[in-house]
């Protein structure tokens, strides 16, 4: 069945390709959001464990052995969006015996199909059911390119989805997590500039979380509507997380997921949960030195 769905997206990748050359109306560009410039979202990188007094505690509380939720791709708006998924994943977490090990929660992007204030909206209501099943975490969010489709989409994504920010980090014990704004496809040369300058004075171990992936489960960087798009910038982002040893490389977008690994540096491409219901559970380590993390999807 998985193959099954990559033969669907590479034909369907394929067919961009082609109408954008016979046509004036679709262009890859229109395939990714209605804001491409990430330079103009991005003013330097908030670190949430000096603004936030919650994630700032993280930097002592939480150690040792402890658990990740993750979720992508939601999708709410779209034809393909099954409401019976979100509830499964619900039943599944209020009976999940080691609910109380999950510290926080992360979302990597396109939470919505169009862009509107409504699915933002019911996107909020299944973050507040998340928080209010795991009381005391949080869920926090990176924008995908769905998430951008209306002119105003950025701004809605600020609004409803904590940290209201892009681009961002913060810290536990033993690592430090990075959110990136590839929503349009570019990390762009200012996100570029501050990771670069920040990854140079980590002292801790990192873990970037985004959504659009460097590669798409084997298909190749060619394949431009699944991959980042500057195949320079990548490799300056590669090289960059390669010498900082980052431990995981963690995205969506691609909704059949899957690994990829360049170097030292491994992506973890997570399967879409609005369509294929689908989600994660990162276990995490800092006993250990490095620190190490798992991952483990549900339903298996």
């Amino acid at each position: 069945m998985k193959i099954f769905f990559k033969l669907v997206y590479l034909i369907f990748s394929l067919l961009i390709a082609v109408t954008a050359v016979v046509s004036c109306n679709l262009t890859v560009e229109n395939f990714w959001s209605g804001d491409s410039n990430v330079n103009r979202r991005i003013t330097g990188l908030k670190n949430l464990s000096e603004s936030d007094d919650i994630v700032s505690s993280w930097k002592t509380n939480i150690s040792g052995k402890y658990k990740v939720l993750v979720i992508t791709d939601v999708h709410l708006g779209a034809d393909f969006y099954d409401s019976s998924n979100t509830e499964a994943f619900f039943t599944w977490l209020a009976a999940y015996s080691d609910k109380e090990q999950i510290k926080f929660a992360l979302g990597l992007g396109d939470f919505t199909d169009n862009a509107r204030e409504s699915e933002y909206k019911r996107y909020k209501n299944i973050v507040s059911r998340i928080e209010e099943t795991l009381p005391g975490r949080k869920v926090l969010n990176v924008i995908g390119n769905h998430d951008l489709f209306q002119s105003d989409g950025y701004e809605l994504y600020e609004q409803y989805c904590y940290p209201h920010t892009s681009f961002y980090k913060f810290e536990t014990k033993n690592l430090v997590w990075y959110g990136l704004d590839t929503g349009s496809g570019f990390l762009g040369s200012r996100q570029l500039a501050y990771l670069r300058q920040s990854l140079s004075l980590e002292p801790k171990t990192p873990v970037i979380f985004t959504h659009i992936p460097f590669a798409a489960d084997g298909l190749g960087p060619w394949l431009l509507p699944y991959c980042l798009r500057d195949t320079t910038e990548r490799n300056i982002m590669l090289g960059l997380f390669s010498r900082s040893n980052i431990k995981g490389y963690f995205c969506g977008h691609y909704h059949p997921g899957g690994s990829e690994t360049v170097g030292n540096v491994t992506q973890y491409g997570l399967e879409s949960f609005g369509e294929f219901g689908k989600w994660y559970i990162l276990d995490v380590d800092e006993t250990v030195s490095p620190p190490s993390i798992s991952v483990h999807r549900y339903p298996n």
